[in-house]
């Protein structure tokens, strides 16, 4: 298992308590499409059709009253991961040599919490995935993978209380 992260994230959406591990490429995640392309157009950015969102399956925004029908179709197009294979390829990975960028493919990128209307990014590319969340939602830049943001259950990188995950980044 390879994860492309210079064309996909790895994201976990929560929806009705239920957590889904998805990997797309990274537009498929700006969840306020119409918001992020008026910023392309007002910066000058010529060619952009504001009502084109077919590459999302036509949802311009992604809320709480579309979301099943977008994690359907993600499962449909087979972007939905099984979080015990990443995990196994992780624990596969591990080594006492192993550095971030051994494993960094592996680990999240975006939390997406419908159950809370939030969003958390660990990603401090370009994309500002915080800034484009739906009207009434809570955007965030912050390490969702070692606090209490994320249920423990999904941190499979935590193994017999020790974090690995915290380990290798704390190598440099």
């Amino acid at each position: 298992m390879n994860i492309n992260k210079d064309e996909d994230i790895l994201v976990i959406i929560k929806n009705d308590e239920k957590f889904y591990w998805f990997v797309a490429f990274k537009e498929m995640w700006v969840l306020n499409r119409v918001k992020w392309v008026s910023d392309f157009i007002r910066n000058g950015i010529d060619g952009i059709n504001p009502n084109v969102h077919s590459e999302r399956y036509d949802i311009p925004v992604i809320n709480k009253e579309n979301v099943d029908r977008f994690i359907q179709l993600l499962i449909n197009d087979g972007y939905l991961y099984n979080k015990s294979d990443i995990a196994d390829e992780f624990y596969k990975r591990l080594s006492v040599g192993t550095l971030w960028w051994d494993i960094y493919d592996l680990m999240p990128d975006l939390f997406i919490d419908f159950d809370s209307n939030r969003l958390y990014s660990e990603s401090v590319e370009s994309m500002h995935y915080e800034k484009y969340v739906p009207e009434g939602w809570f955007g965030e830049l912050v390490d969702f993978c070692d606090n209490d943001l994320l249920q423990k259950c999904e941190m499979f990188w935590v193994k017999n209380e020790v974090d690995y995950r915290r380990e290798i980044l704390s190598k440099g």
